[in-house]
């Protein structure tokens, strides 16, 4: 927390009447609020039509309504989609400390090390979070429920929504210097193999996944913005 974070904590909780009562009610609103407002303020790659980046904060509320209204509709009696909205809400709080990494085009190798990267810092993470949020992150982190995993599978549907709804095209250039349907092509063959590898248990999901990319891929050709 920051040293006025911690300042405003400390006040509210020095005039309570039952200071053995800590941390008062208001002193974790004040907590999560201002890492609600942080996190607002991290960075994706996508970009918006009008060319802004996509938020953090943004990127969480989309998943927290797609991947329960998925889970309803693929799965509506074998997983808990209350669950799979609150893992939504803080599937990525890691990136206050990490920043967003795209993982468009990178390789197994680099994808490992960025996961080892965010481990490092979860338990850092952790330690700052009151008990239900902590108890949410740190349980998505583990991805040993199904509804864990799901929203880590739906979550890799996101960025190519925004892609077509905004300057996909412009990403691919300037982000990860795809040039070319052809690669842009390998690049998906990639995403597709990992989906595959990693999420073989949510078979509708990878469908999706491939119904969007091809889609992304199609328009692109058809307007011409990459041959």
């Amino acid at each position: 927390m920051s040293e006025v974070l911690i300042n405003k904590v400390d006040y509210i909780e020095q005039t309570q009447e039952s200071p053995e009562a800590r941390p008062s009610s208001a002193a974790v609103a004040l907590q999560l609020g201002a890492l609600a407002m942080q996190f607002a303020r991290v960075e994706r790659v996508p970009r918006y039509e009008d060319g802004e980046r996509e938020s953090d904060a943004e990127h969480s509320f989309m998943l927290g309504l797609v991947a329960p209204e998925l889970s309803y509709r693929l799965y509506p009696s074998s997983l808990n989609h209350a669950l799979i909205a609150q893992y939504a809400l803080v599937h990525d709080l890691i990136e206050v400390k990490t920043g967003d990494v795209s993982t468009f085009n990178i390789d197994d190798a680099s994808l490992k090390d960025k996961e080892a990267a965010e481990k490092q810092v979860l338990h850092e993470l952790l330690r700052e979070l009151p008990p239900l949020t902590r108890s949410l992150l740190q349980s998505y982190e583990q991805q040993d429920s199904k509804e864990a995993r799901f929203v880590r599978a739906v979550d890799k549907l996101l960025p190519i929504v925004v892609d077509i709804f905004g300057q996909g095209e412009r990403v691919l250039r300037e982000d990860h210097n795809v040039h070319s349907l052809q690669h842009l092509s390998e690049c998906q063959l990639t995403l597709r193999e990992r989906m595959h590898r990693r999420f073989s248990e949510f078979p509708q999901v990878i469908r999706d996944h491939e119904l969007l990319s091809d889609l992304f891929a199609d328009e692109l050709s058809a307007t011409g913005q990459l041959q």
